[in-house]
């Protein structure tokens, strides 16, 4: 807990509520989003490597247990479109699903729970 509270002192979070620390630290990411937003999804997503990195951030000063969060299920594995995935090792193949919506509200959720909680 101590450490969590120290990562959030140290990249300007104050603990105000986790509501608008989980929002800040998106701001400090990307930019400001509405509760409703998808970082996944629509006409303003993230990239894949910049998601990644916010990610590594998110879990770390949340504290949250990230076992059952599946990145690839947001931001599919794009592979290497030239290639069929049957020469191509595991993670070169690519996923061929939609992306799901991975909103801010589902971060804030998760983030008020200690855990990823699959929407």
């Amino acid at each position: 807990m101590i450490a969590g509270i120290m990562r959030l002192l140290s990249i300007g979070l104050f603990m105000m509520s986790t509501e608008d620390d989980v929002r800040a630290l998106i701001k400090k990411h990307f930019w400001e989003m509405a509760d409703e937003d998808s970082l996944s999804t629509g006409q303003y997503c993230v990239l894949p490597e910049d998601a990644h990195a916010f990610f590594g951030e998110y879990f770390a000063v949340f504290n949250l247990n990230y076992s059952s969060f599946d990145f690839r299920k947001y931001f599919p594995q794009e592979g290497i479109f030239f290639l069929p995935n049957a020469i191509l090792p595991d993670y070169l193949k690519s996923d061929k699903h939609q992306p799901a919506p991975l909103t801010v509200k589902m971060l804030i959720t998760s983030a008020k729970a200690g855990r990823w909680i699959n929407n």
